[in-house]
């Protein structure tokens, strides 16, 4: 059975003109360049995994088109042919579906902290408020952000359509 190894030297050299999928053995935060591995197109009007595969416990991980990007953003990041740069994009690849800025990258961060610093961006977009014209919210003693009849937080609620996420 080829490895990681093989397949990547494969496509690196141009020796397959396949479509499909790659196949790995085992779970993809084990995977190593000498992890079996092999190149298939699964019939989709049986089964999804190829005959053969399920036997030599093999898995459909990402299409060989996905495959060749991973080598070619590898080559970019590193600089070189580097297999190991290769493996390092693709755990991160099958494990985010995205591509990472550098090499060994930390995953991107959980959606709520994205949000999270959206909301504090758009919030600091508002500018400062003019305490000399009162927010129209009820009871609120707060002044108003530029072009808007309402304070920064009540201003956030009434774009966003939900709670101010700030203590300012």
């Amino acid at each position: 059975m080829a490895t990681l190894h093989d397949i990547i030297r494969r496509i690196r050299n141009c020796q397959t003109n396949e479509t499909g999928w790659l196949y790995i053995a085992g779970a993809s935060v084990d995977l190593s360049l000498t992890t079996d591995a092999e190149l298939g197109c699964p019939n989709f009007d049986e089964e999804i995994e190829s005959a053969g595969f399920a036997e030599d416990n093999l898995r459909p991980t990402i299409d060989i088109s996905t495959l060749t990007d991973c080598i070619e953003w590898a080559d970019r990041l590193s600089g070189s042919n580097d297999d190991n740069a290769v493996l390092d994009i693709i755990r991160y690849y099958i494990r985010f579906d995205a591509w990472p800025e550098t090499l060994n990258a930390p995953g991107p961060p959980p959606p709520e902290a994205s949000i999270r610093d959206l909301d504090r961006q758009f919030a600091d977009q508002l500018g400062p408020e003019d305490q000399s014209k009162p927010c129209r919210h009820d009871d609120c003693d707060r002044g108003t952000v530029t072009l808007s009849v309402f304070c920064r937080r009540h201003h956030f609620e009434s774009i966003q359509n939900r709670p101010y996420p700030f203590d300012d």
